[in-house]
């Protein structure tokens, strides 16, 4: 933010910029952030009153010299940019800079693309286009070099913890948790089911204490057979037994990483009950278990032979 403020400031605000970054970091919003700074009408050029009839109408997606270009259907098409850039031909209708913000712009159709670069070559006065993605080696290699690209980092855990909690609402534990699956990511956080997640959760820690504590088979197989069934849900569940897996391990040699820390004791007790190598067989098994699905191998089969294997490694190493 501060870099664009300075070249607001200078008036050296680049014609074409890429906001480049993970998804749910800000980039839309900066975008549009920005969009309301160089019009802002009650601001003083690198602030945002947010109240005056630019800002509202740039927040409310009605200002008519501020477009967002979104896919129709799959991605953006040569007809959309044509009609972006008849527009662009021409000085804003009321504001001081035109402002064209693509989202994703690594959507764009090869054709929207190149047209698009004719425009970057010979770039219109009074006009700003930024071009947002969370994939910015997809965009051509002209269009990136005719561009400034600004990237964006994930946002620190701490912050979306306390934005969660003091403007989502969350409890403290919910926003933990959140956070540790939003991986740097506030939209990723905001979306994240933390109810859903905890009863899917519990299945795959009941399957984690079958695998490491030496369960029986006709008991894990009889859980497999529920998993199966659960098409919806089974890869969240995969991901979730996998995610026990990992802290497991982090409470064997690094109990400061452990993500889930709302059942730290439960990890820790089935940690110390289970050997080093048991837990590394287990996540290595659940490594071929994930080749195994995308081969759409049969679902509680790939569960009983996870286990089965398991086992049979577990012996091996004791001899």
């Amino acid at each position: 933010m501060e870099i664009l403020q300075r070249a607001v400031i200078q008036d050296r605000l680049p014609h074409a910029m890429i906001f480049a970054g993970p998804s749910g970091v800000g980039k839309r919003t900066l975008a549009i952030l920005l969009a309301q700074m160089v019009n802002c009408l009650g601001g003083q050029g690198i602030t945002v009153c947010g109240k005056c009839s630019s800002c509202l109408k740039i927040r409310s997606g009605s200002h008519p010299d501020v477009r967002e270009i979104q896919p129709e259907g799959a991605s953006i098409k040569i007809e959309q940019m044509r009609s972006l850039i008849n527009e662009v031909a021409y000085q804003p209708f009321e504001a001081r800079y035109r402002v064209c913000i693509l989202d994703p712009a690594d959507q764009m159709q090869l054709p929207a693309a190149n047209s698009l670069l004719k425009t970057l070559e010979e770039p219109p006065s009074r006009t700003i286009i930024i071009l947002v993605t969370a994939n910015p080696y997809m965009l051509l290699e002209t269009i990136r070099s005719r561009s400034r690209v600004l990237q964006f980092g994930g946002i620190p855990q701490r912050q979306i913890e306390e934005y969660l909690v003091n403007a989502a609402g969350r409890s403290r534990e919910d926003s933990r948790l959140a956070v540790v699956f939003g991986e740097g990511s506030l939209g990723s956080a905001l979306a994240f089911n933390t109810s859903q997640y905890k009863e899917i959760r519990a299945q795959a820690f009941q399957f984690a204490k079958l695998l490491l504590l030496e369960g029986g088979f006709a008991e894990l197989s009889a859980l497999s057979s529920v998993l199966a069934k659960q098409k919806d849900s089974f890869q969240d569940w995969v991901e979730a037994l996998g995610a026990i897996l990992q802290d497991i391990y982090y409470a064997k040699i690094a109990p400061q990483r452990i993500g889930q820390q709302d059942i730290l004791e439960e990890l820790t007790r089935i940690s110390d009950s289970a050997s080093r190598s048991a837990i590394i067989s287990a996540i290595n098994g659940l490594k071929q278990l994930k080749g195994a699905l995308r081969r759409n191998a049969n679902r509680q089969i790939a569960l009983e032979a996870l286990f089965l294997s398991h086992q049979i490694r577990g012996r091996a190493t004791v001899n």
